[in-house]
């Protein structure tokens, strides 16, 4: 089943914001099985880091930016008036 939203490849921005591809921020990334929120850009002295929520168990991880540039993950931005 496709999903009702639609899905691209994210952009971490310098500022730390994830973005979609026509650079609109996009709160949710899915690696495929799993559907993620974007909780924030924190810094740290290794260089900012990026809290993501796991939408079913409420885990929230932290990823080094470079590390999350490196994850096979998409932006979905939700379907208008869901």
């Amino acid at each position: 089943m496709r999903s009702a939203g639609r899905s691209a490849t994210p952009r971490v921005a310098d500022s730390g914001v994830i973005t979609d591809h026509a650079s609109k921020p996009s709160p949710y990334l899915t690696d495929g099985v799993n559907l993620y929120r974007y909780v924030g850009t924190f810094p740290s002295p290794m260089g900012d880091i990026i809290g993501l929520e796991n939408c079913r168990s409420l885990e929230v991880t932290l990823w080094p930016i470079d590390d999350l540039r490196a994850q096979q993950l998409r932006t979905i931005t939700p379907a208008a008036g869901r």
